[in-house]
């Protein structure tokens, strides 16, 4: 827990102090956003190095950072419109959420699970894979989870572009690093709260596969 503190705070007040940092030292908006973006790719580092694995959620940083990085330097470079083009990125990768849970092999929420759910180790993230193919119940709240996960990154996107509206541009800034924190913990909370539905009804069902087939006496 006290890793995944740090990361998730290198990643997001890094992010913030380092913008901070080059707009005091004078450099303009699109290069201050780009700087910003350091953190977390330095985060996503972190998980790689401990974990000795490109794991789903690193991936998930670096094509997000990625993602912003390029989009920030195509068509205009206006300050604001570079936060407008954040929150369509935030939109489109809710839009991923949602496409994970018809397309691939895993939705997306499972990776994330992964590397918050365990310390970060390549034995703790295996213990995933391994409830995978176990559980149904495990499969069915992963796949819930990743809809909630989809719902809050669109209205978030939606929140940010308004703010952005009506805000400088260092005020949206923040709030552009902020609200994802947000939505974050709200995501980690439903997360929790799915999971031990879930969890409950699974072993309720076995209590009751039990009850019907009991064993010799």
């Amino acid at each position: 827990m006290l890793f995944n503190v740090l990361v998730t705070a290198i990643e997001i007040g890094g992010s913030i102090g380092l913008f901070h940092l080059a707009k005091g030292l004078g450099a303009s908006d699109v290069v201050s956003y780009l700087v910003g973006s350091i953190g977390p790719v330095v985060g996503g580092l972190a998980i790689w190095i401990k974990a000795r694995k490109f794991s789903g959620a690193s991936a998930a940083i670096f094509a997000f950072t990625a993602i912003s990085a390029i989009i920030a330097l195509i068509g205009s470079t206006d300050s604001k419109v570079l936060l407008y083009k954040d929150c369509a990125a935030t939109a489109l990768i809710g839009l991923i959420f949602l496409g994970s849970c018809l397309l691939a092999r895993k939705p997306v929420v499972f990776y994330m699970a992964q590397r918050y759910g365990t310390d970060g180790s390549h034995d703790g993230m295996a213990t995933f894979d391994k409830m995978w193919g176990a559980y149904r119940e495990f499969r069915t709240t992963m796949y819930i989870i990743s809809y909630w996960w989809a719902a809050l990154f669109l209205i978030q996107a939606g929140v940010t572009a308004l703010i952005i509206r009506q805000s400088s541009f260092s005020t949206a800034y923040n709030y552009d690093q902020i609200l994802p924190l947000v939505a974050t913990g709200l995501g980690i909370l439903g997360s929790i709260a799915l999971g031990r539905y879930f969890a409950r009804k699974g072993q309720t069902r076995r209590d009751t596969a039990s009850a019907d087939h009991p064993g010799p006496a």
